[in-house]
């Protein structure tokens, strides 16, 4: 039985994992995808009144999308790194200094999805005090609310990143890792990355946490063997 709901919104998966009350939601989509949502939502039998918490793995525009609407329409507090405070508050993801993907033919690839997706824009997102704000790795909040878990705390894709961390060894981890444009050379990297070191500091770190399964946003879930050989091949 699955412990989880994925709400497939096309290049970015986000899910439901019960809380008390209702649900957790981890990550939206791009704005464009709420409609999506939640005819998604529509069709799991699952009301948008039953998700009680928001948690962002991270600020880019295909993880917190529609964040500002939900929060302002529905009330749901958010869960958020204290670094992402800032750049949710910009609103763009697109001025990011420092950052590459991981290989050529990725870059290359994006520089065709860039003519259709100009602008990484959303609605700024301003936390308030209904929100809860975790600082690293955090072992209470998640558990306050219901789900039997972890935060960890995964920077290397940009430096807010976190993971959901279920005692069951499920590992949702946003785009700390992926299996998503396979055909490009990632081997289960993020496809895009601000600093190089810490992405493999927290690939290393998801492994010793003692994650089973791997469920990114973007691709299928996968063995954490995958990236013990990831590891190794680094």
């Amino acid at each position: 039985m699955m412990d989880y709901i994925r709400l497939n919104l096309g290049i970015t998966k986000t899910y439901l994992i019960k809380c008390e009350g209702g649900y957790l939601l981890v990550d939206t989509g791009y704005p464009k995808d709420y409609g999506k949502f939640v005819k998604k939502l529509n069709q799991k039998r699952v009301k948008i009144e039953e998700i009680k918490y928001l948690l962002l793995t991270h600020y880019h525009d295909d993880h917190s999308g529609f964040a500002c609407k939900m929060k302002a329409e529905q009330g749901i507090p958010l869960i958020l790194q204290k670094k992402s405070v800032p750049l949710l508050a910009k609103g763009n993801s697109g001025d990011e200094v420092g950052g590459t993907y991981v290989t050529r033919r990725l870059r290359a690839l994006f520089r065709i999805f860039e003519l259709f997706h100009r602008e990484f824009t959303f609605s700024p997102v301003i936390s308030d005090q209904n929100d809860i704000i975790v600082d690293g790795d955090d072992e209470k909040v998640l558990r306050s609310i219901g789900v039997d878990g972890k935060i960890l705390y995964t920077p290397g894709h940009t430096e807010d990143s976190m993971t959901v961390l279920l005692d069951n060894g499920k590992a949702f981890v946003g785009d700390a890792v992926m299996n998503f444009l396979k055909f490009t050379g990632t081997g289960y990297r993020p496809i895009y990355y601000t600093d190089e070191e810490k992405m493999y500091e927290s690939v290393a770190r998801i492994v010793r946490s003692g994650a089973k399964t791997i469920i990114p946003a973007h691709g299928n879930p996968f063995s954490v063997g995958k990236l013990m050989k990831l590891l190794q091949s680094s």
